[in-house]
């Protein structure tokens, strides 16, 4: 875990950022110390130059190590810990001679702030290369000098609208906005970078543009009011860390960054969002030793609906040919153009790399080829077709072929039972829109074979998934825990109680839409379906007032019909809704909706654990919970998850609340936990 030093023709050195048998290389203590031993013997020496790169073309560094981040509690420690990254690139910036960046791979957070301290920056064409200052996504700020470096070198406007939303770049778009130098073939890039070091090759810097020098000079107090109340708005004031970051822009000093960084590191928020980037971590090993079985995977997905299209466009977009398949041409056209907008979103591409990734779907009324690896169905959400449709395809497949179902609640299980080798066949739940949604829940049938699920598992992390595996029970894991969340907000709409209260509630906790609103976008249609299906599973503990399906009855389905709780034409809730419904005069908003709403979520995602949907009960299943409630329903990321947060707001505390709303409302808030319970 150190730096290294080595030589290059015409007296340029070579500092390697790590060994090349590491895989991540990260900012700890004794890395950054190796790295000021090797600069003081520079400087003892003067070379003609210097290269600093990573240990591969595949990895600069990711940055500080997140497990220090997380291990601070004293904001001194903090400041002392981006004292000690500020002087040691500080003393890069001050060599007497070239030092050039030969960035290829993850250049981000600490390692871009490195390369910022050089005089110049060379990106590889690789796909893995990216550039940037996430820390915010963190909670914290940048911290060894990229706040002062990064306004100065592209300006003030620009370097806001990086450093608040925590944003990293692929080359093209770094060097448009003149983050690095060049971009180059991976294969020339330190030779190039060499050349640059020793004066042999002469680089012209993309200057600040007039706007953004005006912006920066007599109008940045404009410019700093208005990013603020960007901020304000976007966070909705749950994230100190992008204040902080734009305090710190402002100052444009090293003693107020390093300041602000203790500060942040050590927020409740900081220590959430740092949680939630380990889970993320987890989930991402879980298909770890499938990845090389992944390599010529071909797939095809059954069902060319929003779905199924929106899944063969991140297949394709993985390098996975695919074929789609669907009975109708309608349905073909409509994905073909689906794809195609998909494809064009993705500005970081060229024209002519969005045009292979177009071309890598095959729409077809065909069934897929026999050699295919696996086969993912996107259909009706209807047991009967899904078994028939199933069933045909296995017998015409080899026998190794994985069956996936992108059901959002029906039993995998039962739909193996007609299948061939029913070890293969499993649920890959993916969440619309499917190029956002970052969690697939992967779904073990009774015989799905542990092969099956590693092969899915690195399959899901390759398309850019978050992936968590759960037991085949009906609504898997989010919508189970999703559904007594959802049949509290129409117990609160037939009481009386105000649409906007209720969303404004979920809100106000940080939750990204309402539970009413949610309804309104899943469709009143499918919710009707879902709930029918959790009632048949879990009994009348599941029942709630049937006004989903009452709207839906009357063709009002939510935002696919502009019209449902909502009315989308205003995006406000319909003024007819309480006499559609006959419901009582409105009541006004009572100091329990919240507690009914989140209370009801925690009691299902402890049962949920205690069950062992998510695995045996314990730290590792409360994980999965955890990552699936933030990726998978919203839960607030500045909160940790729903067990996370639970725990340190006082299982105590949410008990009597429990206690209480369960002598006010009944016994769907007898509370499934007790006062001492420990989740990590």
């Amino acid at each position: 875990m150190r730096a290294v030093l080595e030589s290059l023709d015409g007296g340029v050195m070579l500092i390697r950022l790590g060994d090349p048998s590491e895989k991540v290389v990260t900012f700890t203590p004794e890395r950054l110390q190796s790295l000021r031993e090797i600069i003081e013997k520079l400087k003892s020496k003067p070379p003609a130059g210097v290269v600093i790169t990573g240990p591969s073309l595949e990895m600069f560094t990711v940055g500080a190590d997140i497990s220090l981040i997380q291990e601070v509690t004293d904001p001194k420690i903090g400041e002392s810990l981006a004292k000690e990254g500020q002087a040691v690139f500080a003393e890069i910036e001050r060599l007497p001679f070239k030092t050039v960046a030969a960035i290829s791979g993850p250049c981000v957070g600490g390692g871009f702030e490195l390369a910022l301290a050089c005089d110049f920056r060379l990106l590889s064409d690789s796909p893995s290369s990216t550039v940037g200052l996430p820390e915010v996504k963190l909670g914290i700020i940048p911290g060894f000098g990229g706040t002062v470096r990064l306004p100065k070198l592209i300006g003030i406007p620009k370097a806001l609208d990086l450093i608040l939303a925590g944003k990293t770049v692929r080359p093209k778009k770094a060097l448009a906005l003149g983050l690095v130098d060049e971009v180059i073939p991976s294969h020339a890039l330190i030779e190039r970078a060499r050349s640059v070091a020793a004066g042999s090759l002469r680089l012209r810097r993309k200057s600040i543009g007039i706007k953004d020098s005006i912006l920066s000079g007599m109008l940045k107090g404009v410019v700093r009011s208005s990013a603020k109340a960007s901020v304000l708005k976007q966070t909705k004031g749950f994230y100190p860390a992008p204040l902080k970051a734009l305090e710190s822009v402002f100052a444009a000093n090293y003693e107020t960054e390093a300041k602000l960084l203790g500060e942040a590191i050590v927020t409740p928020e900081s220590k959430a969002l740092t949680h939630v980037f380990f889970l993320t971590e987890l989930s991402k090993s879980l298909g770890k030793g499938a990845k090389k079985h992944l390599d010529n995977m071909s797939a095809s997905v059954i069902g060319a609906g929003v779905m199924g299209a929106g899944i063969a466009s991140i297949l394709a977009a993985s390098e996975i040919p695919v074929t789609l398949k669907d009975t109708a041409e309608a349905a073909l056209t409509k994905a073909r153009a689906q794809v195609r907008g998909f494809a064009d979103s993705l500005t970081y591409l060229s024209p002519s790399e969005r045009n292979v990734l177009v071309s890598r779907v095959n729409c077809t009324t065909q069934d897929p080829p026999i050699g295919v690896g696996i086969v993912i169905e996107a259909i009706v959400e209807n047991m009967a077709v899904k078994k028939k449709v199933l069933s045909e395809l296995a017998s015409k497949l080899g026998d190794e072929a994985i069956i996936a179902s992108n059901t959002s609640s029906l039993s995998i299980s039962e739909m193996a039972k007609e299948i061939p080798n029913p070890a293969r066949v499993i649920g890959m739940h993916f969440f619309n829109p499917v190029p956002k949604m970052p969690l697939v829940e992967i779904v073990m049938g009774e015989k799905t074979s542990d092969k099956t699920i590693a092969l899915v598992a690195g399959l899901s992390v390759k398309l850019g998934k978050f992936p968590i595996v759960v037991k085949d029970v009906p609504g898997f894991l989010v919508n189970r825990i999703l559904t007594p969340y959802l049949n509290e907000a129409a117990f609160l709409i037939q009481e009386g109680y105000k649409i906007e209260d209720i969303d404004k509630a979920a809100t106000d906790f940080g939750l990204p839409m309402g539970p009413v609103r949610l309804l309104d976008e899943v469709g009143l249609d499918v919710a009707s379906h879902v709930s029918e299906i959790m009632v048949k599973g879990y009994g009348s503990r599941m029942e709630a007032p049937a006004l989903a399906a009452k709207l839906a009855a009357t063709g009002a389905l939510g935002k696919k019909s502009g019209v449902g709780f909502y009315d989308f034409s205003t995006k406000k809730p319909r003024r007819d809704l309480y006499s559609v419904l006959a419901l009582p005069k409105e009541k006004q908003g009572s100091s329990d909706i919240q507690d009914r709403l989140i209370l009801s979520l925690l009691n299902e995602a402890i049962l949920c654990l205690d069950e062992g949907v998510a695995g045996a009960p314990g730290p590792e299943a409360a994980k999965q919970i955890d990552l699936g409630s933030v990726m998978g329903f919203g839960f607030p990321p500045f909160r940790g998850g729903i067990l996370y947060w639970a725990q340190k707001t006082g299982i105590g505390k949410l008990l009597e609340k429990a206690l209480e709303l369960e002598k006010k409302y009944g016994a769907r808030f007898k509370p499934k936990f007790k006062a001492e319970r420990v989740f990590y």
